[in-house]
């Protein structure tokens, strides 16, 4: 919103419990059995439980169950990112997100969300079909349209005048540099100062960031924690560069217990052996 500065900021930022003795022995050794599975793909049924004023809602999506490609794999950012952003999509909102991958976040908006449109993006043409089959598993075409973006090369694929939210999960990891994604929220805030931008952080093998960035602030004003993943204190250094304000808090209790709920916890003890929960 615009303040005193011409645009403010918020970030948020999720405790992850941090990973320590044989996880690294046991993550590779749980790989191995799942490159040699002969179902590379999957559907699973992901429930929303009904917490913080949503009625529960059964998600069905496909994907396959290792990488390639990244896009091809339900990752635990998704999850927070969904959990995360729903109290603040209001009605009619109209939500862009970079690295849709499997849908996951668009199909939970989509159900959750009164009256909103969401756009995926993604520039992955195998992942972008697997979304478009998940969008239609789950009936919410009308919705959801599905579109090829990347930002390094590409213009957005809508009118950013018109989009209220962009939302990125996952999106800054070694191979994914951090400093185009800071180019790109600086331009697309110039054009819509008003633009909400919520970004999901993983910091792999010491826990994670939620954050939600939703402006450019006229004095940098940074909180950079302890990081391991270098392409994180990139993003964090390129950000204050460049003028964006980024200000952690929690996701909050009501939000924390929907995604825990919604995860199994052999799903939760599997990313945490691999570094990433």
């Amino acid at each position: 919103h615009q303040g005193s500065s011409p645009w403010t900021a918020t970030m948020r930022a999720l405790p992850f419990s941090r990973l320590l003795g044989a996880g690294a022995a046991l993550s590779v050794a749980a790989a191995a059995f799942g490159s040699t599975s002969k179902d590379t793909l999957r559907t699973r049924k992901i429930v929303v439980p009904s917490e913080g004023g949503w009625p529960e809602c059964s998600l069905l999506i496909r994907e396959q169950r290792m990488p390639p490609p990244i896009g091809m794999v339900v990752w635990p950012a998704s999850h927070v990112m969904l959990h995360g952003i729903l109290p603040g999509v209001g009605k009619g909102a109209v939500v862009l997100e970079m690295g849709s991958g499997c849908g996951l976040v668009a199909v939970g908006l989509a159900k959750l969300c009164d009256e909103c449109h969401v756009i995926a993006s993604d520039r992955c043409d195998a992942s972008l079909e697997n979304c478009r089959f998940n969008v239609e598993l789950n009936s919410v075409a009308d919705k959801v349209s599905v579109t090829k973006w990347d930002i390094a090369s590409g213009s957005p694929p809508c009118d950013m005048k018109a989009v209220t939210h962009l939302i990125a999960a996952d999106v800054v990891y070694h191979g994914a540099g951090g400093e185009v994604l800071v180019e790109e929220l600086h331009r697309l805030l110039g054009e819509n100062p008003h633009l909400h931008v919520w970004i999901v952080l993983v910091d792999r093998f010491s826990g994670g960031a939620f954050a939600a960035v939703s402006g450019v602030a006229g004095t940098p004003n940074v909180t950079v924690t302890a990081r391991v993943d270098p392409q994180i204190v990139t993003f964090e250094r390129a950000a204050a560069a460049a003028g964006l304000q980024l200000v952690q808090a929690s996701l909050g209790k009501e939000a924390e217990g929907r995604l825990l709920a919604s995860m199994s916890m052999w799903e939760r003890a599997r990313w945490a052996l691999l570094g990433m929960w």
